[in-house]
């Protein structure tokens, strides 16, 4: 499959900006991609085409995912630091024992 360098980018876009807490706009994209809105629709229009765009709600396909992923979009939220500390705490005893101590645990129908 054949896209446009511009249809790319605009899947990117796309897909960062899903993430995000802002609606997703026509003007919001063309400010983006600095584009004419003419060229923008365009964009659209090739991946409505190709059904990786659904360009009447300006949201993704599950192909269109797919292929912004491999194409190597990234969302703009930011990623947590692991917990240290989260490895340390252990897990609560459970309030039942549900086997013996002493036998070893078998399978329950």
């Amino acid at each position: 499959m054949q896209i446009k360098d511009l249809a790319r980018r605009l899947l990117k876009l796309v897909f960062a900006l899903s993430s995000s807490s802002t609606d997703l706009t026509r003007p919001r994209l063309q400010r983006h991609l600095q584009v004419s809105t003419v060229t923008l629709n365009e964009a659209i229009a090739e991946l409505g085409r190709l059904g990786l765009l659904d360009a009447q709600r300006l949201r993704l396909t599950l192909p269109g995912l797919a292929c912004a992923v491999a194409a190597g979009a990234r969302s703009t939220e930011k990623r947590r630091a692991p917990r240290k500390h989260a490895a340390k705490v252990a897990a609560p005893a459970a309030p039942i024992a549900l086997f013996s101590q002493r036998e070893a645990p078998r399978a329950v129908a």
